[in-house]
């Protein structure tokens, strides 16, 4: 559940956790090193003067374009976009069955991970709103078992295999697909981005999860407020502050399923 802007960045830290920044796509540790006080992050910036091509530690067609699951990059026409990838594994402390497919759709306790979005939905269709410097978006979720995900998206199987870099399997995978961005101050944010987020069983008290998103960036925000290093200064802001909503959550909330 993570957007471009960081939608919720005022939310209180309530616990220490600690970035462990990765240089490269691959995260190649053993379970073991996932913990409920680590974020691990990594990210890669693709401006679109540099096109299709790669950077040193970013490919776009190997790393960014199996992501896009409904073909943007095919159908943009003249249209050009910086391209942001990020990925990120952290750890719930919940077992695998709290994250339940009524749980994560509920408006209510989407709410709750993001106090400061008002958070609707319309039939499969929820709307956030946050409020000045962060735009408003449309988006969807879509729930898959990983045999369903297969065979929905078959070339991502050895994707994720490569880039994990553990030997789990999924027990749930939830694509959220965020599109009809608004503006901020007259101008246009992202064109859309897709979040695919793995839910693995760690043991019978914890649940990791691991998050590629990409995004397609109409505008990065400009140089006199800090740019690209501003946006993903936000970005970060709004990964940890959702991340430690959602584990207030998971630490005071009683199983109910």
């Amino acid at each position: 559940m993570f957007f471009l802007l960081a939608l919720t960045s005022v939310a209180q830290q309530r616990y220490e956790l600690k970035w462990k920044n990765v240089e490269t796509l691959e995260f190649d540790f053993p379970k073991e090193d996932y913990t409920s006080d680590s974020i691990f992050f990594y990210h890669s910036l693709l401006k679109r003067t540099a096109n299709e091509g790669s950077t040193q530690s970013f490919s776009f067609p190997d790393h960014a374009k199996p992501l896009d699951l409904y073909d943007y990059w095919e159908h943009k026409g003249i249209e050009q976009y910086d391209v942001l990838l990020t990925k990120v594994a952290y750890v719930l402390d919940k077992p695998i069955h709290f994250f339940s497919e009524e749980r994560l759709a509920d408006p209510g306790f989407i709410s709750q991970t993001m106090p400061s979005a008002k958070i609707s939905r319309l039939d499969s269709i929820y709307h956030i709103s946050v409020g000045f410097g962060a735009p408003e978006i449309d988006y969807t979720l879509h729930f898959y078992t990983p045999e369903e995900f297969g065979n929905q998206y078959p070339k991502l199987k050895n994707y994720f295999k490569k880039y994990d870099g553990i030997a789990l399997s999924p027990n749930l995978i939830v694509v959220q697909h965020n599109y009809q961005y608004g503006k901020v101050m007259f101008q246009k944010t992202s064109k859309m981005s897709i979040s695919i987020s793995r839910y693995f069983h760690l043991n019978n008290e914890q649940t990791l999860v691991f998050n590629y998103t990409l995004n397609y960036i109409h505008n990065i925000p400009p140089s006199f407020i800090g740019g690209s290093e501003f946006l993903i200064d936000k970005i970060k802001e709004g990964i940890k502050g959702l991340i430690d909503e959602t584990q207030y959550i998971c630490r005071t909330s009683e199983m109910t399923e």
